[in-house]
């Protein structure tokens, strides 16, 4: 069985104890491999380890093309590089907003009063999706399936829903929290226009990708928001990026890596088909077995992270036993794509060996 076939059926909920892993390596990790190693694409690597291939969004792969594109109103950016300290100043015609990032990293965000949430708001109202008047999706359609082969597929990604924009990368969590409670009404009235705004997206995306599943990276745990807050303010919005991906005929898998425990009923309301990176303890809180019991034994997880993969110090032996210990036989015959690695994360090469030798062990 090839690794297509094995994602595929596991997309499709008849994995059938076909158990598969995959990984994903950020490009700036590679330099950290052996000779002869750390010059890969990363689908040769993928393929040198011998894993199933999941493309998740670009994947580390240059000249990858959405469907569509973001349309904003004209703004002048100015971006100073100091000694690894990026700070972007936008200026707009309702104001200027300014952010600064450290090792890419947002230190200062650029909504950080109410005044500068007017100006993102203006922004957002007079933006919109559209749809790509060029053939390079479809070149990099055909480019990626002649990637990948039989090893694997791609899956479409998309940025995060309004709440996690906001509370990511437009404010950050104290700024959020902050004018949320003091101008309520107009975080409601900002999250409505963007929501808009993104559901032009969904609709483009849905119907023109021709990969199965769609992925918003929302990145979403107790950690950033409560159970009551995300059934206010977010429920609404997956739930239509849910139908809208369902009316095309595609499949909506939600980027949810972190302490998912408390929020997986809400994600059942929400009608979603999967959770990729769901995280077990100590990295997050979220057994697989949980996601089961509450979901349902069909429920996909596409990309269950591994989290001894990470963990300092770990022999062959124990990664051997750890993997014994995940795979029992309801995990075995659940649809779930085991993942090791994560993007940022601590991954010596002789691992990735390590677990191939395990699951070519599996297959004999």
């Amino acid at each position: 069985m090839t690794g297509k076939e094995r994602i595929n059926n596991i997309l499709q909920k008849k994995s059938g104890n076909s158990i598969c892993w995959t990984s994903l390596l950020e490009p700036q990790r590679m330099k950290d491999m052996p000779e002869g190693v750390k010059n890969l694409s990363p689908i040769e690597f993928y393929r040198h380890i011998g894993c199933d291939t999941m493309f998740l969004g670009t994947g580390g792969c240059e000249g990858v093309f959405s469907p569509c594109q973001f349309i904003q109103p004209e703004m002048g950016k100015e971006i100073i590089d100091s000694a690894g300290q990026i700070s972007m100043t936008t200026k707009t015609k309702w104001g200027v907003l300014t952010e600064t990032f450290q090792n890419g990293h947002p230190v200062k965000y650029p909504v950080e009063t109410i005044e500068d949430l007017r100006i993102f708001k203006n922004i957002y109202l007079n933006s919109y999706y559209e749809e790509s008047k060029n053939d390079d999706y479809e070149k990099n359609i055909r480019k990626m399936e002649s990637l990948i082969g039989e090893d694997g597929i791609m899956v479409e990604a998309v940025e995060a829903s309004p709440v996690q924009v906001l509370l990511e990368y437009a404010c950050g969590m104290m700024n959020f929290y902050s004018l949320y409670q003091d101008h309520p009404e107009e975080i409601h009235e900002l999250l409505d226009i963007m929501h808009a705004c993104r559901r032009q997206e969904y609709e483009i995306m849905g119907r023109r990708t021709p990969w199965s599943c769609v992925v918003p990276m929302e990145n979403t745990s107790t950690m950033m928001i409560s159970p009551q807050l995300y059934e206010k303010l977010s429920l609404p919005q997956i739930s239509d990026f849910v139908s809208i991906m369902h009316k095309h005929g595609k499949l909506a898998v939600l980027h949810m890596c972190g302490h998912i425990k408390n929020l997986l009923p809400l994600f059942k309301d929400t009608g979603c088909d999967g959770i990729n990176a769901v995280t077990p303890p100590p990295l997050g809180d979220t057994p697989f077995e949980d996601v089961l019991d509450c979901l349902g034994e069909d429920f996909i997880i596409l990309g269950g992270l591994f989290n001894p993969f990470q963990e300092h110090g770990i022999t062959k032996d124990r990664m051997w036993k750890e993997l014994e210990k995940t795979y029992t036989p309801r995990i075995r015959a659940a649809n779930l794509l085991l993942w090791m690695g994560a993007d940022g994360q601590y991954m010596p090469y002789e691992r990735f060996i390590w677990v191939k030798e395990w699951f070519e062990r599996q297959r004999r």
